[in-house]
Parts: C-alpha cells; structure tokens; sequence
C-alpha cells in the first residue's frame, strides 16, 4: 500500500513539474510575442513621426521660398547702391519656429559664369561663352590648354548639333563608353552636368563648381563689381581677359573705390584696365546685381530640408525665379582662400 502511495505522489509530482514547465514556456513565448509588438509598435510610430516631420519640413521649406520671394520682390524696389550695400552686409535670416527653424542665406548671384550661356536660342554655340568658360576653366585649374578643351566639351554638349568642336567631344565619344548615352544637345540645366563631360573628374568639378551657375538661358554672365570679393576674381578675369587676366581681376576688386566704381567710365579708366582687351564686352561688368541666390536650411524635428532659389531681373524692377534645386550638396560652395596662388598651384 505504501509502494503504491509513493508511485501516485512520484507521479503527481512529474506532472506537477511537466505543467509548470509547459507554463514557463507559454510565458516565454507571450513575452517574445509582446517585445515583437512592441518593437514593431515603435518601429512604426518612429516611421509615422518621420513621416510627419518630412511632411511637415517640406510645407516649411514651401514656406521658405515664399519667404525668398517676399525678400527678392523688397529688394527689387531699392536702388542698386541700396542692394549693394545689403548684399555685402548680408547676414543669415534665422526664423525659427517651435521645434525647429529655417536658415536663409541671400548672395549676390552675379559672381559665377552661367553655363546657360554656351549656345543661343537657336542651339548655335556661343563662341564668346566658349571663349570666357576656356580661360575661367583655365584660371581654376593653372592649366590653359586642358581649359580650353574642356571647354569646347562643355559646349559640345550644349549646343544642338552634332558637329564636334575642336578638342570637343560628341555622340561618338559618349556613346562608347561601358554605359552608353548621347550628348544633351541642350543647354545644362543644374552645375552637376558638368561631371558627364569627357575628361571631367571630380577634382576638377569640386574645383570649378564655385564659379559656374544656370541662369535664365541665353542669358549673358554679368559680373557685380561692386559686390566681389578677391575669391570671385576668376570669373571676372575670364570676361576681362588678357595676360595677366587673374592678377588684373584681383587689383580691380582689391582696388575698388570706398564708394564703388558706380559707372563704365570710372571702371575703364582703372589702372588694371590700362592694356587693350579686345576680349573685354564692358557691357558684362555691371554695378547692381541682376541676379540674387537665395539657400535655405530647414530643421524641423530630426528632418534636414534644403532649397537653393535663384531670381533674375532685379535690373528691369521685373525679379522672376529663375533656378530651383534641392538638396545641401547644391548649395554652391564658398571659397575662403582669397589669394592668387591658390589658382595657380593647379589641380591637387
């Protein structure tokens, strides 16, 4: 009776342990279902307040160039000496706002070659574009003869015909490599067409992209003298040309009376100026800008929005937004270097 007694507790006492492992195991398995959820429930509201972040960051940047508009349309009722000295006290516009603000930064949009202006309407080349773009490429890059090629590059991809320019490159050349593709034959519409070109690397594009810009096309470049800084001398050494074009350019500017050179006669009569440039349109330097560029920076919450807005016809009272991009990395860079050796060092 005892022998028996001791098997039915033996036997209570496995099923006992059998239920309580069994247990054990179901609530393992219900905390690994719920820390699933719960991981999923987080994922998604940190997906639902991303979303609604970016939402919200891009009506805000909307916002931005409406603010970017306002400002240009105030600027365009001011005289050009007014604009000018704005422009060159010109510090950044914080808005903030709850959670977050909108940076804007306004510069005088005249101090880049436009490569808008490579061929005309009719799709022809622009050979005093060519001409400009060949010694600015040259400046930037120490290297007059791989300027001058890139240049006819740059146009060949512009202009609407397939006729190859001198050191130019057209369908032939593009169509040949690994990913094949033809020439734009249109004129560029954002600066980063330029890294497409034959024989551009990325060193010479980072090295360039300072100085060039899309502005409203067939549009001649038209450089504020008023306004530059040493760093922007290579764009006006190439419209002025001449041997000692980036030299020139650096006094012109460093030169520049305390109330500016206001009118042509003042500017020809400088001494940088005193040699004969047949190369040299006075018509390309002017004193007020007619182009003003506009980045804007958006912070809200954990989400980054940047704009770039440039506005043209500040000179006819008429401003029009002219070009729009996205994205920090085409904001165009600012060079800080002001010297001369700083170009004629060359590529690295």
């Amino acid at each position: 009776m005892s022998f028996r007694c001791r098997l039915l507790a033996e036997r209570k006492t496995n099923e006992d342990g059998t239920v309580l492992l069994a247990t054990l195991l179901v609530l393992s398995l219900m905390s690994a279902v719920a820390i699933a959820l719960l991981a999923t429930l987080r994922l998604s509201v940190e997906r639902a307040t991303t979303a609604r972040d970016m939402a919200q960051a891009d009506l805000y940047a909307d916002g931005a160039e409406q603010f970017a508009r306002y400002q240009i349309d105030q600027l365009a009722n001011l005289e050009g000496p007014q604009i000018n000295r704005l422009l060159d006290a010109s510090e950044p516009i914080i808005l903030p706002f709850e959670n977050g603000a909108i940076t804007a930064v306004m510069r005088d949009g005249t101090h880049c070659f436009r490569l808008s202006d490579l061929a005309d309407a009719g799709g022809r080349a622009n050979a005093v574009a060519t001409a400009q773009l060949a010694r600015l490429m040259g400046i930037v890059w120490n290297d007059r003869f791989l300027g001058e090629r890139m240049a006819a590059v740059a146009t060949d991809w512009s202009d609407a015909d397939s006729v190859t320019l001198p050191g130019g490159a057209e369908d032939g050349v593009y169509l040949s490599r690994p990913l094949p593709h033809r020439t734009a034959n249109a004129l560029m519409v954002s600066e980063t067409e330029l890294r497409t070109l034959d024989g551009m690397t990325e060193e010479m594009f980072q090295a360039l992209r300072p100085h060039v810009c899309i502005g409203t096309l067939q549009l001649p470049t038209r450089f504020n003298i008023e306004t530059a800084k040493p760093q922007h001398a290579p764009v006006l050494a190439a419209i002025i040309g001449g041997d000692n074009a980036l030299r020139d350019a650096v006094d012109l500017i460093e030169s520049r009376p305390t109330s500016g050179y206001v009118q042509r006669d003042t500017l020809l009569a400088a001494p940088a100026l005193s040699e004969p440039r047949p190369e040299l349109n006075p018509d390309a330097i002017v004193f007020s800008p007619d182009r003003i560029e506009i980045e804007a920076l958006v912070n809200f919450g954990q989400v980054t929005r940047a704009r770039r807005f440039a506005f043209e016809g500040l000179d006819v009272n008429y401003p029009r937004l002219s070009y729009r991009d996205w994205g920090r990395e085409t904001f165009r860079p600012i060079m800080t270097d002001t010297s001369v050796s700083t170009f004629e060092g060359g590529l690295p």
